[in-house]
């Protein structure tokens, strides 16, 4: 199916722009109708502590914070919440 990009509504508009003609075609079957609320964090917080917990000391607190998107406090508190108990 071809795309008169012209015509598109502007939310179309952008998707064609940011994913392509074939894959806002798929987007569009697959959710046309749907109103979609998305989060404001691309991972949840179980995925990110995982990741943080997996990644760390690799990769410093700042670069964590940066790639899970959540703040340097919270990646902070997550690693001492998981620390290893001395007993």
């Amino acid at each position: 199916m071809m795309i008169d990009k012209d015509a598109l509504q502007p939310t179309y508009k952008r998707l064609d722009e940011l994913l392509g003609s074939d894959l806002l075609l798929q987007f569009y079957e697959e959710f046309r109708g749907s109103q979609l609320n998305l989060p404001m964090k691309l991972y949840d917080r179980e995925g990110a502590t995982r990741a943080i917990l997996k990644n760390y000391p690799t990769m410093t607190i700042k670069e964590l914070s940066d790639q899970y998107g959540y703040s340097q406090r919270w990646v902070k508190q997550t690693l001492k919440q998981h620390e290893p108990k001395n007993t």
